[in-house]
């Protein structure tokens, strides 16, 4: 340990002799661990993001939603029968499907609560019990909507927790709630939904806070027997599978489905969040690569920086290599001492360049909005390479030094 310590010192001070371009040579590396940091941090946090918008969606659900065709492929819809996402659809799904755990339903409706006071706008819409299974919604109090309130006929609704304190006292559990023409019953109230920040685009997702929940029941909608009843279309069809193992293949189950039922036309679109998960992470994966491309060049021209000042200074020293071999230093010694030189350059960039970056990442995160993740990976990863750069970048000057003749480098003035 002493000689370690020793040897570090000697190189300090062998550093120290020069410390403008010693500076300059550190301040090569800082920049080029700051930028890989930045750079697997930022991606890092892009991740994550994916990873949490698609988990919240449900890596098991599969997502079948209305499109808005043109008067043109309208008609030519009707041609062919078809006539949107109807509760046809539903049935069918809910008799073919084997991995098939829950099949939800959803349809948005233009209405607006009164009596309050307030002008609010939330999303109105009606859905089936099984929605809160499929979306795995919490509720803050009361119960959400139950296959009762269908077959029942049932005045009831739940709220979304932003749309509930917007309302005060109509807001509450048991209160009434007049939307439309009619008076509703609140009997639930969705716990506070995380949707991250307003600017960040979801994928296919609601504003959950902001939404209030009716059974189809009373509206009379969901008994579909002549084609032009099936013109009140769904907005929506979610489908749980039993297993993420089995997403992919009823994926196709559901589009063989659907397409029969349609006749070819194609007024609905598959959603499989699954799929958009691993297309995500392979987009994310080439990013990494592209970043830590330009990360490696940033780090190359700090290793280049070292390199220059290691071969300046065996070109100075040599009369110092020619007496240290006189008086019985080896080559291996020479080798030695000069790589220290080399990784204590890099080591001290290192240190600074994760200080600056984690400066820097916090600094453009606020800045930007961006999600950013700090992680130890992010740490480790660019700090070892640093040190490696300076292993690989000190070793040719250090050789060289080993080189040298004693007698040759003694007669240097």
């Amino acid at each position: 340990m002493s000689k370690i310590l020793l040897l570090i010192d000697v190189a300090r001070r062998s550093l120290f002799v020069h410390k403008l371009r010693s500076f300059l040579s550190v301040l090569g590396v800082v920049c080029g661990v700051m930028a890989v940091m930045s750079m697997i941090s930022t991606g890092e946090g892009a991740r994550e993001e994916v990873l949490q918008q698609i988990e919240e969606m449900g890596i098991t659900n599969i997502y079948i939603n209305r499109l808005a065709l043109t008067e043109e492929q309208l008609k030519a819809a009707r041609e062919k029968r078809s006539y949107g996402l109807s509760w046809f659809d539903v049935g069918r799904l809910q008799e073919s499907g084997l991995f098939f755990r829950e099949v939800a339903a959803l349809r948005e409706v233009t209405a607006t609560p009164l009596g309050t006071g307030r002008t609010i706008l939330p999303k109105i819409v009606l859905c089936t019990a099984g929605y809160a299974k499929v979306m795995g919604l919490t509720l803050a109090e009361g119960r959400f909507l139950h296959d009762r309130d269908m077959t029942a006929r049932s005045m009831v609704c739940v709220l979304g927790a932003r749309i509930a304190r917007s309302l005060g006292r109509e807001g509450r559990t048991g209160s009434t709630l007049r939307i439309g023409d009619a008076l509703y019953k609140v009997v639930g109230i969705l716990a506070e939904q995380d949707i991250g920040r307003p600017e960040k685009i979801k994928i296919a997702r609601d504003n959950l806070n902001e939404m209030i929940f009716l059974p189809f029941s009373q509206t009379g909608a969901e008994v579909l027997s002549t084609e032009e009843t099936t013109q009140a279309h769904l907005t929506r069809i979610i489908v749980q599978v039993d297993s993420q193992a089995h997403v992919f293949p009823a994926a196709r189950l559901i589009d063989r489905i659907m397409d029969v039922a349609h006749n070819t036309v194609k007024d609905y679109q598959v959603v499989v969040p699954l799929e958009l998960l691993r297309q995500s992470l392979q987009t994310q994966r080439i990013f990494n690569i592209v970043l830590a491309v330009i990360g490696g060049i940033s780090l190359l021209v700090g290793g280049i920086g070292i390199m220059n000042i290691m071969l300046a200074t065996v070109s100075e020293r040599k009369r110092e290599i020619g007496i240290r071999r006189a008086v019985g230093a080896t080559r291996k010694d020479i080798i030695i001492q000069f790589l220290t030189e080399s990784i204590l350059l890099t080591v001290t960039g290192g240190i600074l360049g994760i200080v600056s970056g984690i400066v820097f990442v916090v600094v453009m995160e606020m800045l930007t909005g961006w999600s950013i993740r700090i992680t130890i990976g992010s740490m480790l990863i660019p700090f070892i390479l640093a040190v490696m750069t300076g292993v690989f970048f000190g070793l040719y000057p250090a050789l060289q030094a080993a080189r040298l003749d004693p007698i040759k480098a003694l007669r240097t003035l």
